[in-house]
């Protein structure tokens, strides 16, 4: 019985790794498509769906991340016979969006971003939390503007606090230290 047993066994077994049979599959080709970079008649701007690594990348630094991911001489290249001396690009998350404004040589003349729900540095939340006893944290915005600059002049967040039915809103100052770490101080 046991030889039975023993050899069904093997016979499923070889019967399963002969199934496994390799399926080749086409060649996937990628190709650069232009048209994708066109300009929108209307607005004269471009919206951009940003795809992330991973959670939060985009909103780590968003500056940094369009500067790195999106290359603004194939899109003026791409619209250049249209005779525009600026282009507005916007890149939109599930959290929010980056506008960044370009002049005719490409180069950045300001930028707007906004992104909602975010998560606060820790000791920023420690410090909110200490200076409003009993209140909890129900909504978080991160706002920040430059000019002319990859780096934003004018950074903070706005967080509204509940307690029972109160609320309130509290604003705090962002700062970025040497390594690029916000450092959020209550105004």
């Amino acid at each position: 019985m046991k030889k039975l047993i023993l050899s069904l066994l093997c016979f499923a077994i070889a019967g399963m790794v002969y199934a496994q049979g390799i399926i080749k599959l086409d060649e996937l080709k990628m190709e650069f498509n232009p048209t994708s970079l066109e300009i929108d008649e209307s607005s004269n701007s471009l919206t951009f769906k940003v795809s992330e690594d991973y959670i939060g990348q985009f909103h780590a630094n968003p500056l940094k991340y369009a500067k790195q991911n999106f290359s603004i001489e194939d899109f003026i290249e791409a619209n250049q016979g249209k005779d525009f001396n600026k282009y507005t690009v916007t890149f939109v998350t599930s959290k929010g969006t980056l506008r960044v404004h370009y002049n005719e040589d490409g180069e950045i003349t300001s930028s707007s971003q906004r992104f909602i729900d975010v998560n606060l540095p820790y000791k920023s939340i420690v410090e909110i939390l200490k200076a409003n006893e009993g209140y909890k944290i129900i909504s978080t915005k991160h706002l920040a503007y430059s000019k002319s600059s990859w780096t934003p002049d004018k950074e903070f967040y706005k967080v509204k606090l509940e307690n029972g039915k109160n609320r309130k809103n509290v604003k705090m100052n962002v700062s970025r230290d040497a390594s690029g770490v916000a450092v959020a101080t209550l105004e």
